[in-house]
């Protein structure tokens, strides 16, 4: 259950589904509005939405139930999995002063049994057992529910849901235990760098705005007052806000209208009634003669310089979009713009320009930049640049030329958007349901008219320093020039950051309003990427076939317009010899990929806004270029591009750059959450050639320019060449590009055989263990199991198929168990579930346990209690039971592509590799096949460990006790050792 909804897009000028550098919004030009749906007989006051993109194939309803829930009714042909999602308009803001946090408290406890299902359990798993997910948010203002679930299970799901806003039992004891899990939640993210920094900028904020509120709550908020039981706060912000009005509901389900209808009718309606409240009105977010500057000491190497602007609330301005303006200007990065400029002074490594949701009567439009070292050093450089560029552009005439780009793109973008999945699209337009008018739920995400010249300029005039914030988070040395007075240093409450509240320094002052226009800065110019035909080919192959071949050169070609859209994609791999084999080489390799992307990075700026993306990424056979967008003017992009792949020679000062930013990225590592770690450690640990950050961060010191040029040299010199064209491409199109890269190529190509990601051998009734670096204070425990019988050379592809199916099955039998067992009654832990880790060929399944409380020797005899238990269990499973978590995952397998890129992943990825591995069909013909008797078998000996091998990831030191079991350490170089050749 996140705390809130997702971060911000960082471009927010930039709208297509398909480019790579970032996700984008969706815009249409269709006539707004509903129509009524007279024929329908269940529901007269049933309207149909008529706004849809030109390629969304759903059908569009609402209803509003006669306790006045207003429902939108999604009819999705291609829907496999159904979906529904609740929100409430409630968050954070309406937690009392007293109980900060009760908010999200309550959004768990209504997962945790209601009246007719008590057992807290039960609704997780069900989802669980019936091959779907389930997940909630709580934001400043908005809850969100939300799950998705197969077909015939659909109709329980709801059920279960739709008791969470009826008859939710709010049980004394698990009210008591959950706060725990809460404060779990809370300390699992004590040192996430977004959450301190975000904490911290709230004491920037006015204290009478409850924006400045601790949202996420732990056991000092979340606690009994005096004549006021915490489980009677709870319900009172249930009764005073979980009513009908309040909130909204979507359906997705590949059903008729009046089903769905019938399906809302009869589990929604019970909700009760009640009454809105007047909006509450909230003071500006920047409280006058308050500090506005911010120092933040970082716990890792990084320095981010934020620019906050508080600006009108722009939520009724969704279809004009006026803030777009901005970001399209301060967030470009062609040559010439800000970005260039700083970037090519070795200041910046990235810039971002958003807008903030509403917080009340304001919101933020805010900068956020990523200084290198020498930046932070030279941070009044940096910040004169961003404010010459402020002054220059609020100094020109509005340009129309960038308000028609943006409409024009947007409305692209939106008439060719991407299938979005039930679960997502129920989750995003029942929270946008309660903001924007129901006729405008889909329309709202494209700009609909060009803002008109008085909105950006209103905006523009915001852009000051009476609107301004300031905060620089680093673990360097603070501009202490900006700040008025001396320095204080004050520790954050919540996440006991460092921080230093100031006012602004005459002299910074002076270089903000005194900026001249930079000559170093201009204005974008008109964007030549934009799409000019959007035809569909008639070409349809049902798989790809290779159209051009020649030695060292194999291009494959899929020509598909099946998903009704104008979009390719293209791939090409670089295979050469050595990329991977040693430290210094997989360093080398990042390090070409990241030189050549940010050599690229101002002439790609344009295209990806107009929806052409492009990726270059190292891999253990070579590199990879990929392509995807449009299809007009792609082929002509990736020859650009290859073209500039071989020409490149990067400068000694970007390597300098380049190689003290993977520097820092390696030793900021053991900062990210400490379960994630725990996953990478393990698969460094058991797969062949693979090296730990430790023995990275020691060959990078080495490493030199003429290192990385001898590297390229070699690379450019001696490889072969697989490629791949797919969707809005005709064959001979393919043909004419493959043809004109070969010819590129021609005398330097030599065939290589691809080299596959293999798991170390292991042998069975092994236990290892294996510490891994973390700086978090949790403690974190993954247990695993790891099949050994597919490790003979003489197993089946069947058989491997086999066993990694009942891995599959095992985790969901198991997942809901362990989660209610170990998380909700034994409190161990707020990150708690199993996980699938299998490589390749090796089944294997995990058990994790992140508890900022309990000791590592307590959670792995949890863990193998629990096991063990499973065990015992599992003997005796139940067919039906069985079979329904078959069924699950058969549904998953049969899931169909929705999206070109669904299909051209999969595809490419055998492509690359050479041969043909398990593909979809094999697997399902094998799990159709499976039977329960086989499946305990293999559950018996594996968790027996008769067949299998467990090792245990952790952070912490590892019991003596356990060492006393025959528990053995293990490192990389150990099982390098036990897999060297006699």
């Amino acid at each position: 259950m996140s705390l809130s909804g997702h971060a911000d897009d960082t471009k927010t000028i930039s709208t297509t589904p398909t480019a790579d550098r970032t996700k984008l919004d969706t815009n249409n030009t269709e006539d707004n509005g509903v129509k009524n749906d007279s024929a329908n007989n269940n529901n007269n006051n049933m309207r149909e939405i008529l706004n849809k993109s030109l390629t969304d194939t759903n059908n569009y309803y609402t209803i509003t139930l006669p306790n006045k829930l207003k429902v939108l009714l999604i009819s999705d042909p291609q829907a496999e999995r159904f979906s529904a999602s609740l929100s409430v308009n409630v968050g954070s803001f309406q937690d009392p002063d007293q109980q900060q946090g009760l908010a999200h408290f309550l959004e768990h406890m209504l997962f945790l049994g209601t009246e007719k299902y008590p057992e807290s359990g039960d609704y997780q798993s069900f989802i669980n057992i019936n091959g779907g997910s389930h997940n909630a948010y709580t934001s400043t203002d908005t809850t969100n529910f939300h799950f998705d679930i197969k077909p015939d299970a659909y109709e329980g799901g709801l059920d279960r849901f739709s008791q969470f806003f009826t008859t939710p039992l709010f049980s004394e004891s698990l009210t008591q235990r959950e706060k725990n899990a809460v404060d779990s939640e809370y300390k699992a993210k004590f040192k996430n760098e977004s959450r301190r920094n975000n904490q911290a900028f709230k004491t920037l904020i006015n204290s009478e705005h409850p924006y400045n509120h601790f949202t996420v709550g732990n056991l000092d908020t979340l606690k009994d007052l005096p004549n006021n039981p915490l489980r009677e706060q709870l319900l009172t912000l249930y009764k005073q806000n979980y009513f009908a009005e309040n909130m909204a509901l979507v359906l997705v389900a590949n059903l008729s209208s009046d089903r769905l209808s019938t399906l809302a009718h009869q589990y929604f309606s019970d909700i009760p009634s009640g009454t809105l409240k007047n909006e509450e009105r909230h003071p500006t977010l920047i409280p006058i003669g308050k500090p506005r500057l911010q120092f933040v000491r970082s716990l890792i190497d990084n320095n981010t310089l934020s620019f906050y602007y508080q600006i009108d609330p722009q939520s009724d301005n969704y279809k004009t979009q006026p803030t777009r303006y901005l970001s399209y200007i301060l967030g470009n990065e062609n040559k010439g713009s800000l970005f260039s400029s700083l970037k090519s002074e070795g200041l910046i490594n990235s810039i971002s320009a958003s807008t903030s949701p509403d917080y009340g009567d304001n919101a933020f439009f805010s900068v956020k930049m990523h200084l290198t070292n020498e930046g932070m050093e030279k941070i009044d450089i940096v910040a004169k640049q961003l404010f010459a560029t402020i002054t220059l552009l609020r100094s020109s005439s509005i340009n129309p030329l960038y308000l028609d780009e943006g409409l024009k793109l947007s409305q692209l973008m939106y008439n060719n958007q991407s299938y979005v999945d039930p679960q997502t699209l129920a989750r995003s337009l029942s929270s946008r349901m309660l903001k924007i008018p129901v006729e405008d739920i889909l329309s709202s995400f494209r700009v609909e008219t060009t803002a008109n010249k008085e909105q950006v300029a209103r905006l523009l005039q915001q852009l000051n320093t009476e609107n301004l914030l300031v905060q620089i988070a680093t673990n360097k040395d603070f501009p202490e020039n900006w700040a008025e007075e001396p320095v204080i240093w004050k520790t954050e409450p919540w996440y006991q950051s460092e921080y230093s509240n100031n006012d602004f320094s005459q002299s910074f002052l002076n270089f903000v309003n005194l900026a001249v226009t930079s000559t170093y800065v201009s204005l974008p110019e008109k964007n030549n990427f934009i799409p000019e035909s959007l035809d569909l080919i008639d070409e349809k192959d049902d798989i790809p076939s290779i159209v051009f071949q020649k030695e060292g050169f194999t291009y494959w070609n899929k020509s598909d317009s099946s998903f009704k859209k104008p979009v390719a994609m293209n791939f090409v791999t670089i295979r050469f010899d050595h990329a991977t084999d040693t430290p210094e080489n997989i360093l080398l390799n990042r390090l070409w990929s990241r030189l050549f992307n940010d050599s690229v990075s101002e002439s790609t700026y344009t295209p990806y806004v107009a929806g052409l993306g492009f990726s270059f990424y190292p891999h253990a056979n070579g590199a990879t270029l990929r392509t995807n967008g449009y299809s007009d003017k792609q082929g002509t992009y990736i020859t650009w591009l290859i073209d500039q792949l071989f020409l490149f020679r990067p400068s000694i000062e970007r390597f300098e750059l380049a190689k003290k930013q993977l520097e820092k990225d390696l030793s900021n590592q053991k900062s990210r959450q400490a379960y994630s770690n725990a996953n990478s450690a393990f698969s460094t640990l058991i797969t062949k050639r693979s090296f730990t950050t430790k023995e990275l961060e020691k060959a990078l010191t080495s490493l030199s320019l003429e290192d990385l040029l001898a590297f390229t040299k070699q690379a450019r010199e001696h490889f072969d060449i697989v490629g791949y064209s797919t969707g809005n491409i005709t064959k001979e199109q393919t043909e004419k590009l493959a043809l004109s890269l070969y010819q590129r190529f021609d005398g330097r190509l030599f065939p290589r055989t691809p080299i596959e990601i293999e798991t170390k051998h292991l042998t069975a009734q092994q236990k290892l263990h294996y510490q891994f670096d973390s700086t978090s204070d949790d403690n974190v425990v993954l247990y695993t199991i790891i099949s050994t019988s597919t490790q003979n050379p003489e197993t089946t592809k069947e058989e491997a198929i086999t066993e990694k199916a009942y891995i599959s099955i095992l985790k969901k039998l198991i997942n809901s168990p362990f989660y209610q067992e170990l998380r909700t009654d034994k409190q161990l832990g707020y990150i708690v579930g199993t996980q699938n880790l299998s490589i390749r060929d090796t089944p294997i399944l995990g058990l994790l346990i992140q508890s900022p409380n309990k000791d590592t020797l307590t959670i792995i005899n949890a863990m193998q209690i629990f096991l063990k238990a499973q065990e015992n269990r599992l003997k005796t499973l139940p067919e039906e039971e069985f079979n329904t978590a078959k069924n699950a995952l058969l549904n998953e397998l049969k899931t169909k592509a929705k999206n070109l890129s669904d299909n051209a992943f999969n595809e490419w990825s055998q492509i690359a590799k050479g041969e043909k591995h398990q593909t979809r069909e094999e697997w399902i013909n094998t799990v159709e096949n499976l039977k329960v008797s086989d499946f305990i078998r293999f559950t018996t000996d594996k968790l027996q460990a008769i067949e299998s091998t467990n090792i245990i990831i952790h952070n912490k030191s590892f019991p003596a006790e356990l060492i006393e079991k025959h528990w053995v350490e293990s490192s990389p170089s150990f099982l390098l050792l036990i897999n060297a050749e006699p």
